[in-house]
């Protein structure tokens, strides 16, 4: 009888463990959303632009209120954003600049026809070896298209040296490196801490990469929090080839941690 006994504790006891495994399985992740005041942007998997739903997910399920739109996008894109929560004023896009004054012309065409956007980012343009005066005349085109002082105008650099000549024509500086990964996030932040004692209030903005900073993100908005930082953004676009995009739970350790330091919070 004993054994019998034994038999059933034993069965009872797999079933209670399988069904606990398959709710937690199936269970739906938490929804998240950035605090007010707190910019939580993404450069999204291009994966992310085959349809409303899965954009719309960045959005309403992870919690990310601001977007960035590759330079390869267009008009088409933009409305796929619109239509999955990210407006015009939520919205970041990618300047590679041209260097010759007809491929500018067609650039300056391409804004236009998209309209004020709430920044411009300008991608490693001194790294790039990108024309400094295409840059300025640029600038002062959509300036003067009432571009100024209704949009940001955001660069990225690879040295401080060279984000530092920058300074007087953006209003934002973002540092587009990342740190080794046997240091697990510790020279990336130093790296974070010493451009803003030498660029001062305009390096407001950080990237933290999906893929390289998976295992740092603690670290990471850890240090953005103390740093001062309102604005961080996921760098998502890596690994580029179609359906390599990180995973849920690489996203959901992300919020996680944004959730602990301040930058987001579970929805209710």
């Amino acid at each position: 009888m004993s054994q019998t006994m034994n038999y059933i504790y034993i069965f009872l006891f797999i079933v209670m463990t399988v069904q606990i495994s398959v709710r937690a399985q199936t269970s739906p992740v938490g929804k998240y959303e950035a605090v007010e005041g707190k910019i939580v942007g993404i450069w999204p998997h291009n994966d992310r632009f085959k349809s409303v739903e899965s954009m719309k997910e960045l959005n309403e399920r992870w919690g990310f209120n601001y977007v960035l739109l590759a330079e390869i996008y267009g008009a088409k894109e933009k409305k796929l954003l619109d239509n999955a929560g990210f407006d015009l004023l939520h919205i970041m896009h990618q300047i590679i600049l041209p260097n010759s004054d007809n491929e500018r012309n067609l650039l300056l065409e391409k804004i236009l026809r998209l309209g004020k956007l709430w920044a411009y980012y300008f991608d490693e343009p001194i790294s790039r070896g990108q024309s400094f005066i295409q840059f300025s005349k640029l600038i002062i085109d959509l300036s003067n298209n009432g571009f100024f002082p209704y949009a940001k105008f955001i660069a990225s650099e690879l040295d401080e040296k060279k984000a530092a000549r920058l300074l007087r024509i953006v209003d934002g500086i973002m540092y587009s490196g990342y740190g080794s990964s046997e240091k697990m996030g510790t020279d990336q932040a130093k790296t974070w801490a010493e451009w803003k004692q030498y660029l001062g209030e305009k390096f407001s903005l950080v990237w933290i990469s999906a893929e390289q900073d998976s295992n740092e993100y603690r670290t990471l908005l850890k240090s953005a929090k103390e740093l001062g930082f309102n604005s961080v953004w996921l760098y998502a676009l890596e690994p580029i080839a179609e359906g390599k995009e990180v995973s849920n739970s690489n996203y959901e350790k992300f919020c996680e941690a944004a959730v602990e330091f301040g930058f987001m919070k579970l929805k209710k």
